[in-house]
């Protein structure tokens, strides 16, 4: 959907905040990694490659702090007061209680005006390409000046680590002030859900007390390894047809899971910039895409940015940016 908007709305300014913790590929942690194969012949540890660090929160600390951080950084970056936020979107992931979620202790954290609306969204992993839209929306109906989007992701102590993808997650958050006068305007966007794939890849309570995520045997690595590796191309592709645009017009920044995705979405988009933080900081899930995004913002050199976003239900984003 083309966005048709008067001014220059979108991204001003991006932070980030990880914990010092580093967890290396030869933690003992992944020595409990399962690595049978399933009737395709396809371990699911195979599928996630390319990891070096990840960062992780310790016992008694809290993902909001991280969250705060990196708020307080994007608001600074954007020469803003806390006090000129008018709108909080984003997601704690996985949350302390089933609801609220965390994003009011980041409100209340970043003292935050009690007539700053809240918007938690929780769609793993795109909340943050969602809060954009939201956002964007929101400023052009003039329902809003200035957005705050924060999305963070503890996903460390939420993990079975006799699950392949286990090998591949971080904890982290990630912050972008949305308004006027953007660094990157937001041009347009592209979405696509498949929800006959719902139930392929979930965050539940199984075994024990706490939720752990799963991908299932078939279902969940036919979404990784048809939907996502080919569906995501696709839709950026399209996407920046509909502008006279190719691959060598854009920095790229997708999901952040395994190099075997990475490597081939960057083969068929061909972005003259690729841009990730995945050996840095490991599969940060929702916050992969403000983080990324933060880490790299003054480096950025293409004239269009796209962030590109696949997620469970089975869904998949773009959006296009402008310089």
């Amino acid at each position: 959907m083309q966005c048709n908007q008067p001014k220059r709305i979108g991204i001003k300014a991006a932070g980030y905040s990880v914990p010092p913790h580093i967890r290396y590929n030869d933690d003992p942690i992944f020595q409990q990694i399962i690595t049978t194969r399933n009737a395709q012949g396809v371990a699911e540890v195979d599928l996630f490659t390319g990891l070096k660090d990840r960062r992780y929160l310790q016992e008694g600390e809290h993902l909001e702090t991280l969250m705060i951080e990196a708020a307080r950084q994007a608001i600074q970056r954007a020469n803003l007061e806390v006090k000129n936020i008018d709108r909080l979107y984003g997601y704690a992931s996985v949350p302390e209680f089933y609801t609220p979620n965390g994003l009011y202790a980041v409100h209340n954290g970043l003292g935050l005006s009690e007539y700053t609306m809240v918007i938690p969204i929780n769609n793993e992993f795109s909340t943050f390409l969602l809060s954009v839209i939201e956002a964007c929306n929101a400023i052009i109906a003039n329902c809003s000046k200035h957005a705050l989007i924060v999305c963070g992701t503890n996903w460390t102590k939420y993990m079975d680590y006799t699950q392949g993808h286990a090998l591949s997650l971080g904890d982290g958050a990630g912050a972008a002030v949305i308004g006027d006068g953007a660094d990157f305007a937001l041009v347009d966007y592209a979405t696509q859900t498949l929800s006959g794939q719902y139930g392929a890849m979930t965050m539940q309570a199984r075994d024990g007390l706490l939720p752990t995520y799963k991908i299932t045997e078939d279902e969940g690595i036919h979404s990784f390894q048809v939907s996502a590796m080919q569906g995501l191309p696709d839709m950026v592709l399209a996407l920046l047809k509909r502008h006279g645009l190719t691959g060598n017009d854009i920095a790229l920044i997708t999901h952040q899971a395994s190099r075997v995705l990475m490597d081939h979405w960057e083969e068929r988009i061909q972005p003259k910039e690729y841009i990730d933080t995945l050996e840095q900081f490991g599969n940060l899930t929702l916050a992969s895409y403000p983080v990324t995004l933060a880490y790299h913002y003054p480096t950025i050199m293409a004239d269009y940015l796209v962030l590109a976003a696949v997620g469970v239900g089975y869904h998949q984003t773009a959006l296009l940016f402008r310089r």
